[in-house]
């Protein structure tokens, strides 16, 4: 059990919610702790986490779910440098752009990184801390036939490639010309809106056609450069390991 002094950080590494907290801790000067959690565990884990969701942030006997909700808190434990703007429009949108990275781009990401030429990649992202055996096969066997089952429900998987893959184009257009004068999303300071739909970027950039389409768009780029400056211990690493 944590005092309240100490943070612990249960995370799957590679999720970009949990991109999104390190990133923020990381910005606000925060000490914390990870723990990786396995694929495998999950379910025994139902005290941490009850919808079996992470990451989850451990905190004087709490544990917080959901990544919005760890923000919050961190807002309360070092309200400085801050996420949230303190212009009330700013902060509305603040709030959009977040949810929308959670709820939307999230799905592109999950459902282009489950076609056939990207699955390899995000498994060896899932399985980082698990070791190799008889439970890791198995489960590098069915994460791929129910990963189209999630998307197909939500609704994007339904789509062709082709279709989906133009429609998000259309999207990091729109990122790309709201900071193509050098600046935030939404404020003339980074926000959680930036670190949010960046958290989104670093992983479609696993799939080949989220990263073709990243390469095309420089403003894009160079904001994506200017978020990780402010928010990563060590320079963002998206090559394929051979």
């Amino acid at each position: 059990m944590t005092d309240q002094h100490t943070l612990v950080l249960w995370q799957y590494a590679i999720s970009p919610f949990s991109d999104k907290v390190r990133r923020v801790m990381h910005l606000k000067g925060l000490s914390y702790t990870v723990r990786e959690v396995k694929i495998s565990e999950t379910g025994r884990l139902k005290k941490v986490s009850p919808t079996g969701k992470f990451p989850v942030l451990e905190t004087a006997g709490r544990f917080i779910v959901d990544s919005t909700d760890i923000l919050d808190h961190l807002e309360t434990l070092a309200p400085s440098p801050g996420t949230m703007p303190q212009e009330p429009r700013e902060a509305a949108l603040a709030v959009i752009f977040e949810d929308w990275a959670d709820e939307s781009l999230y799905f592109y990401d999950l459902t282009m990184r489950a076609w056939p030429q990207n699955i390899d990649w995000l498994l060896d992202d899932l399985f980082v801390a698990e070791a190799k055996g008889m439970k890791q096969s198995v489960l590098r066997f069915l994460i791929p036939k129910a990963l189209p089952k999630t998307t197909k429900a939500q609704g994007l998987g339904r789509k062709a490639p082709e279709k989906l893959s133009a429609e998000l184009q259309v999207l990091f257009e729109g990122l790309n010309t709201l900071v193509s004068d050098g600046g935030w999303l939404v404020s003339t300071q980074m926000s959680r809106a930036d670190i949010a739909v960046r958290a989104m970027t670093y992983v479609i950039n696993r799939a080949i056609e989220g990263r073709a389409i990243l390469d095309q768009l420089p403003h894009l780029r160079a904001w994506e450069t200017k978020v990780d400056a402010l928010t990563l211990a060590e320079p963002a690493n998206n090559t394929r390991p051979s």
